[in-house]
């Protein structure tokens, strides 16, 4: 496992070729620039004005992960300005996504989260945990239907010779204000991508971490199975960051963006927009009545019911 005190860990950069290699041998890279000037102001000032409202009408939208009162998360970015929707297709964020996941992906979340001082420890934890363990032919197996984050087997660090998972996931998560270990920093173990396990939920930390610091606008990168957590802020202003996930074609989207983008995003969406939100059919998968469509609608195919 790369030690921060022997290893030259990822730095900010703005080199693609770095950064796709920092991706293969830490699970992580730090995009500088991810976001111009520009953007960032943009994206900072839309943010700022939807998580103030929403938070003025108490719109947590919590769920069995987001459970801490005192962070925010501003859900389905993508109906809430166009600054939010350039961000699905940043073409930084895309071509790292390629190189971890292949030429044919989705986007499976997009979500502001606003870390506050008084926070709660968030444990450590991937975002494919929900891949299924590797097995021997005569072993039991787990029902892939059965698996929730409470059963999934967990185990300490350590180097494996097994065969382990690919990446299925990788996160993008843009830097809206500066990122310091003091205002809660991503917290990430360098290496975790390859040690073929789920780490122990426990708090304080059973393995040492890393903050992954950077200046806003840029983006800290880190594929699926890479360990990682929220840092705590101890500071008195809060820390903003945006989340891009993205997932292999064949998953499910962690956000339902076809029932849930609203008609007048679609109808501004380019055809890189549409394919990244689940629109477009993959190997018949995601298909309806009209099989010959590449896209989908959502008025297409509802033949109902028919009699000679």
């Amino acid at each position: 496992m790369p030690d921060s005190t022997t290893f030259s860990l990822p730095k900010a950069t703005t080199d693609l070729a770095r950064l796709k290699a920092n991706l293969d041998e830490y699970g992580y890279c730090l995009a500088a620039e991810a976001l111009s000037p520009g953007q960032l102001v943009r994206v900072r000032e839309r943010l700022d004005e939807q998580a103030t409202a929403e938070r003025a009408l108490d719109l947590g939208f919590g769920n069995d992960v987001h459970i801490d009162a005192t962070n925010q998360w501003v859900g389905m970015l993508i109906n809430k300005g166009a600054p939010f929707v350039e961000l699905a297709t940043n073409p930084v964020a895309l071509a790292l996504t390629s190189h971890v996941l292949g030429a044919e992906h989705l986007l499976s979340v997009l979500e502001a989260h606003v870390v506050n001082r008084g926070g709660s420890p968030m444990a450590l934890h991937s975002d494919q945990w929900w891949m299924p363990f590797p097995v021997a032919p005569d072993a039991a197996y787990p029902r892939v239907g059965a698996i929730t984050r409470s059963t999934v087997p967990t185990d300490a660090p350590a180097a494996t010779d097994a065969r382990i998972w690919p990446p299925a996931v990788i996160n993008v998560m843009y830097m809206v204000s500066d990122y310091t270990e003091a205002n809660g920093a991503t917290r990430i173990v360098p290496g975790s991508h390859l040690f073929g396990r789920q780490p122990s939920g426990t708090v304080p930390h059973p393995v040492a971490t890393i903050a992954a610091e950077g200046a806003a606008g840029t983006a800290v990168v880190w594929e699926g199975r890479t360990w990682h957590a929220a840092g705590l802020n101890v500071t008195d202003e809060p820390r903003h960051g945006i989340t891009a996930t993205y997932c292999g074609p064949m998953f499910r989207q962690l956000t339902n963006f076809p029932v849930g983008t609203r008609a007048d995003v679609l109808r501004g969406a380019s055809p890189e927009l549409r394919r990244l939100l689940g629109f477009k059919v993959w190997s018949d998968y995601g298909a309806i009545d009209n099989m010959a469509a590449e896209f989908i609608a959502r008025e297409e195919g509802a033949i109902g019911e028919l009699r000679p």
